[in-house]
């Protein structure tokens, strides 16, 4: 059963610039979150990562805005220098993918929501598309 849910920033973007075609199921995902059907978590990177794209496509006030509600819903792993050791080490051709497996993994995540699979080859934990994981709480 999952319990703990790795969000990977692709979705959270997805919900935040209502990226067609896939705002859909990022949006379940967060739903799911919201209603305490798991835990939601994310990376310290992630939200400054997030900011920043958020921040350039609109104002810094809503960005600060979506991040603050965000942050209801799901819980901030830090990155810690021990992640940042081995994604470094790791084989992941992307280190912030690295880094956001590896984080992952500290706050004891069942998995990883993202819609970019192919980023996580080298990933030990189940990593899923947001279609993926909603079907993994049909009733």
């Amino acid at each position: 059963m999952i319990k703990r849910v790795f969000v990977d920033s692709d979705v959270i973007l997805d919900v935040a610039l209502a990226r067609e075609p896939f705002v859909e199921y990022s949006s379940l995902v967060l739903a799911l979150l919201e209603q305490r059907r798991c835990v939601g978590v994310i990376s310290s990177n992630l939200v400054t990562n997030v900011y920043y794209v958020l921040r350039k496509l609109s104002s810094s006030q809503q960005a600060r805005t979506f991040l603050q509600d965000l942050l209801q819903i799901v819980e901030v792993t830090p990155v810690s220098h021990n992640v940042v050791l081995q994604a470094l080490a790791s084989k992941f051709s992307d280190l912030e993918d690295g880094i956001q497996h590896f984080a992952a993994l500290e706050a004891r995540c069942d998995c990883i929501v993202t819609r970019n699979g192919g980023d996580y080859a080298e990933a030990v934990i189940p990593v899923y598309s947001p279609k993926e994981c909603m079907a993994l709480f049909v009733n």
